[in-house]
């Protein structure tokens, strides 16, 4: 059995009807509070009929009964601002009162400002003006013994809480429950035993913005979301008025401004904002916006006191009839400031941190920014100070003044989902805002199906390259190809070469020559002609990378028997030099042809004698030729059986390929087989996986 008496609901039982549920047939009236010594009561003054309640504040409040009923007891609702929360936990309490146990435990509202105390005491009873509602804030203290309902300021609740039994409430309703983490709360609700998902109390936390800047988890207090209705759905089901937002770059580098609690510090972010030159641009961009569109009721929100007294004085040096309300504004000077200007005496109300939260002033159709954060939740906050609706206006200004320097800034297009947006907007509303988001999005769609398409095509490259490497002669592919691979891969998709890269070129050209070139060095290619003679091909690389390439003979000196063997000096001759590798090797082939024009050897890479099988003297050399790698490469210690595999399928020209190789460079061809074989072997294995 659900066990929720909130207040003394025995009194009031069969009151309302049950197709309504929450009061709609009640009184509603101007609500006042009456002082008697130390204690205070809320009542009300009897007139006509409750609003009805819109269609999601009654879908919200059958969801926190529904969920209370399931066993869920720390709940919070996320409604934007504008929203009703108020209105909404006000007729939460008749909701579960139908379902309470009738004892005369009453029902606890905490809040941390004096203004969201009044705002709920006011709603209250205008939604349910029978139920007898008190306060337990400063000198105000509220009597359980009469109380149906304790709207109690956080802060002084921790300091009366011996005053309150652990049993005497029966609901918890945590008002700006974002704040709910903070040390005070939680000591207020371990007193009522309601600080465990255990608890038999019902604690439901209404917000705006479930995020805290300090970034301690709201799960402290809290198990679930239960209902969520953001600032934009609201906009667009327009239970909000419409805004038209505007971004002035004001030029500031706030990469330096040091942060606390994931926020901006506020004193050296007021340094930085606190300038004459910008405080020019806002007043400024204000009175452009008056004149525009008539602007009546301004609320600006500044970063400090001493940026709120500056701007105060430069709006009043340009005849602008302002106001100002800081954290040490007296109570009763700043009911008045706020009365004057929901009243329309007051042209620009100035603050910094006081109508972020329990403020309703529906008039506002202009809101300044000039407080730069990094908290989506603050922003929110600020922004809907200004989107109530109110017969005066049709949209809502919102100018929000932003930095060149993002630096983690969070702004009115963030809010819409589009991040590190650069262009300025001019008074576009959030559909047009939106529309930029869409189109961002479907860019990004489309170049993440191009990147998709890409992996695909380079994976199936990947695929041929594999085969290709695995099923042809090693000698021809490691000596052209393997060392650029995305070369290689580019290189087969096309034989029209000018389409291709210039190391996608070279692999080509080289693949499809009809010659056994082989690598010397990463930039150099040669293959043998007559003894003592061969043929190369070199590349060089300019300072701004452009590719030259060089065909020339080397013709080898042989040295005088009585000097020694110990070096054999080649004489060259340049044939052909170019930036277009395609015309390199037509000047070689017409070179190789004019020469061969006068002997019967063949240069050809196709040969038959080349497809032949390796003589064994052949085979014992390269073999020599892969011990003397292996004994002083480590990386290549356990390359001897594949090594051994390689050599009884070597044919003539491979091994011949081999010879000539490391005649010029006795170990980087070698090096680059055992790579391959290294690499062939890992794909074997890999397979078997697989």
């Amino acid at each position: 059995m659900l066990y929720v008496s909130c207040v003394r609901w025995a009194r009031f039982a069969g009151r309302v009807p049950a197709k309504f549920g929450y009061g709609n047939v009640c009184a509603a009236t101007a609500t006042a509070v009456r002082h008697f010594g130390n204690s205070s009561i809320v009542y009300s003054s009897d007139v006509s009929s409750v609003p009805l309640l819109r269609d999601y504040q009654q879908d919200c409040i059958n969801k926190c009964v529904d969920a209370v009923t399931q066993g869920k007891m720390r709940i919070g609702v996320s409604l934007a601002t504008g929203g009703g929360k108020t209105v909404i936990f006000s007729n939460l309490l008749d909701r579960f009162r139908s379902l309470g146990a009738h004892s005369s435990r009453a029902a606890l509202i905490l809040v941390h400002r004096r203004e969201l105390a009044m705002q709920a005491a006011s709603t209250i009873s205008k939604f349910m003006p029978d139920l007898n509602v008190q306060m337990e804030m400063g000198k105000l203290h509220a009597n359980l013994e009469e109380a149906d309902v304790v709207i109690g300021s956080v802060l002084t609740m921790v300091r009366r809480l011996e005053e309150y039994p652990p049993d005497s409430i029966d609901l918890i309703v945590i008002d700006e429950a974002h704040h709910a983490v903070a040390d005070s709360y939680v000591k207020v609700l371990a007193h009522f035993n309601a600080d465990t998902p255990a608890t038999r109390v019902p604690v439901i936390g209404f917000s705006a913005t479930f995020e805290r800047a300090d970034k301690r988890a709201l799960s402290a207090v809290m198990d679930e979301i239960i209902y969520h209705k953001g600032i934009l759905e609201m906009i667009d089901e327009n239970w909000l008025c419409e805004g038209k937002f505007t971004t002035v770059d004001v030029g500031v580098d706030l990469s330096k401004v040091k942060s606390v609690n994931s926020d901006f510090q506020l004193e050296g972010l007021s340094k930085v904002m606190n300038t004459k030159e910008i405080n020019e641009i806002v007043l400024n961009t204000y009175l452009h916006k008056k004149k525009l569109h008539n602007l009546k009721s301004t609320l600006l929100f500044a970063v400090d006191v001493a940026h709120c007294k500056t701007l105060f004085q430069t709006f009043q040096n340009a005849g602008i009839n302002a106001q100002y309300v800081t954290g040490k504004t007296r109570t009763g000077e700043r009911d008045s400031i706020v009365s004057d200007f929901k009243n329309g005496k007051i042209q620009v109300l100035m603050n910094c941190g006081i109508f972020t939260e329990g403020t309703d002033i529906p008039n506002v159709d202009c809101v300044l920014l000039c407080r730069p954060t990094k908290s989506r939740s603050l922003l929110v906050q600020m922004i809907g100070r200004g989107l109530r609706k109110h017969h005066s206006k049709e949209h809502c200004q919102i100018i929000d003044f932003v930095s060149s320097s993002k630096v983690g800034v969070i702004s009115v297009p963030t809010l819409a989902g589009i991040d590190d947006y650069d262009a300025n907007l001019d008074e576009m509303a959030m559909d047009e805002i939106n529309s930029i988001r869409q189109e961002i999005e479907e860019k990004r769609l489309q170049q993440e199906m191009i990147q998709r398409e890409t992996e695909a095509k380079e994976q199936e490259q990947k695929n041929h390259y594999r085969n290709i490497v695995l099923d042809s002669d090693s000698i021809e592919l490691t000596l052209t190809n393997f060392e650029d691979f995305k070369s290689f891969c580019e290189s087969m998709g096309t034989t029209d070469y000018s389409k291709l890269s210039p190391a996608a070129k070279e692999a080509r050209l080289l693949a499809d020559s009809k010659f056994p070139w082989v690598p010397v060095s990463r930039t150099a290619w040669c293959f043998p002609i007559v003894s003592g003679r061969h043929l190369r091909i070199e590349r060089e690389s300019t300072a701004d990378k452009e590719r030259i390439y060089s065909a020339k003979l080397y013709n080898r000196i042989y040295a005088d028997k009585q000097s020694g063997p110990a070096y054999v000096p080649y004489r060259i001759v340049n044939i052909h030099t170019s930036t277009d590798l395609e015309t390199i090797f037509n000047t070689v082939e017409a070179f190789v042809s004019k020469m061969s024009a006068n002997t019967p050897m063949s240069f050809s890479k196709f040969a038959p004698w080349r497809k032949q099988s390796a003589s064994p003297k052949q085979k014992a050399v390269v073999r020599r030729l892969f011990d003397k790698v292996i004994r002083t490469e480590e990386k290549y210690a356990d390359m001897e059986a594949n090594v051994e595999a390689y050599l009884k399928t070597l044919d003539k020209g491979a091994a011949s390929s081999i010879l000539f190789a490391t005649s010029l460079a006795p170990k980087y061809p070698v090096k680059r087989i055992l790579k391959l074989l290294s690499w062939r072997q890992a794909q074997k294995i890999r397979n078997e996986d697989v």
